[in-house]
């Protein structure tokens, strides 16, 4: 027989759990600082033709910004899903099937995203 102090004593931090912490966190903190001015600039660009939308993603203050937070919402669902995931999915093998879809997924979009918004750059940085 074994207590619960039993059970879990050896089973804590594991070296990344700090890490993987303090990223989820800082990245939540930079998406909040950035949602404004991505909103704003969505309101502003509603509407508007291709041209106006590829030069104003193209500029110095839209495009980069624009990638910013892009890069850290997939880090901060990368993070928040992994969490999810390891706490409540308890079958080994539909956990690992489950991680990998999360990573698969949330960087394939985010790639999408950042080639169009720096094609976008591009595009107009060649005009």
């Amino acid at each position: 027989m074994t207590t619960p102090l039993g059970r879990v004593r050896g089973l804590g931090s594991a070296n990344g759990g700090t890490k993987a912490y303090v990223l989820k966190q800082a990245s939540g903190i930079a998406i909040g600082v950035l949602t404004p001015y991505i909103v704003g600039l969505g309101i502003y660009l509603f509407g508007r033709d291709r041209d106006f939308l590829v030069l104003s993603v193209g500029s110095f203050w839209v495009g980069p910004p624009l990638l910013a937070f892009v890069i850290l919402s997939a880090i901060h669902m990368d993070i928040g899903m992994r969490t999810i995931v390891e706490d409540y999915v308890h079958g080994h093998m539909r956990k690992l099937a489950l991680l990998f879809l999360n990573s698969a997924f949330t960087w394939s979009v985010c790639l999408l995203c950042v080639f169009a918004i720096l094609l976008m750059m591009f595009e107009t940085a060649s005009r």
